[in-house]
């Protein structure tokens, strides 16, 4: 699952991600001694042509984690080009329509959920092949962040982040101060208030970070929009700025890391 949302969010530098379907669990195809698949469809505006697109996805797919191997064997990430508006495509290694798109139910009805036009295709599948396509729980994922927002809530904390390799962050933060009990309150000086307006600064694609010189630190005073730091890929500096003035409530990540597409690097109180 966390590789196919990677993908997902690796898709955005290749064009505009404009609609995702739900992950499906589906029984290995071509082998049946591996793990159940994980799958799922987007629809992508690109710019690029057929093949230059299949070399974009390629280069993807070895950035998140594909290793050559065996024909229909396990594999970290396999980004295919199902369809290309309604361009038909015959080359030596792409072929548009996807050859086997209209036999394997693990393509077509992600993509059906997403375009309806492929619907009537869908009940066209063997029974076997729709049977083999699931969707994917996420209640245990769900069940987890119940428990510690119930927790949360329940203690003094004022913050609650939970993330994971790849994956986007939830955050559960308190808008004001909660009361202390009294015995504490006359040891204890306040807490200071929560931020009343927090506007995360995000990467806008996938790289290394650099920060920008002063650096920044959590509490520093921006009386107007700068460049808190740029990311760097392939040679090209990106900026990265406050977007306007503010006090820097946290900085999420350090000078020379890599950073993904979406990963929040600076929080900003607006207040």
């Amino acid at each position: 699952m966390r590789n196919v949302r990677a993908a997902v969010r690796a898709l955005e530098r290749v064009g505009q991600v404009v609609a995702v379907s739900r992950l499906y669990r589906t029984k290995p195809w071509g082998r049946a001694d591996q793990p159940d698949f994980c799958n799922a469809v987007a629809i992508v505006e690109t710019d690029l042509l057929p093949r230059s697109l299949l070399e974009a996805l390629q280069r993807l797919e070895s950035e998140l984690g594909r290793v050559p191997g065996e024909r229909w064997g396990p594999r970290a990430m396999d980004l295919d080009i199902l369809l290309y508006g309604d361009r038909r495509v015959d080359e030596p290694g792409l072929h548009v329509p996807h050859p086997r798109l209209f036999e394997r139910g693990f393509a077509l009805i992600p993509l059906a959920e997403i375009d309806e036009r492929y619907a009537e295709a869908v009940a066209g599948l063997p029974r076997g092949e729709r049977e083999s396509v699931a969707l994917m729980s996420e209640d245990q994922l769900v069940d987890r962040v119940r428990t510690l927002a119930q927790a949360f809530l329940e203690t003094d904390l004022m913050r609650l982040r939970i993330e994971d390799a790849n994956e986007d962050a939830v955050e559960f933060r308190r808008k004001t101060v909660a009361a202390k009990r009294a015995t504490e309150s006359a040891a204890t000086p306040a807490a200071p208030p929560a931020p009343t307006h927090l506007d995360p600064i995000k990467a806008d694609l996938v790289g290394i970070l650099h920060m920008s010189r002063p650096a920044v630190s959590k509490d520093d005073r921006l009386d107007d929009d700068r460049e808190l730091a740029y990311v760097e890929a392939l040679g090209i500096r990106n900026p990265v700025r406050s977007l306007g003035g503010g006090r820097i409530a946290s900085v999420l990540a350090r000078d020379g890391q890599p950073v993904e597409y979406g990963q929040v690097l600076f929080e900003i109180d607006r207040g």
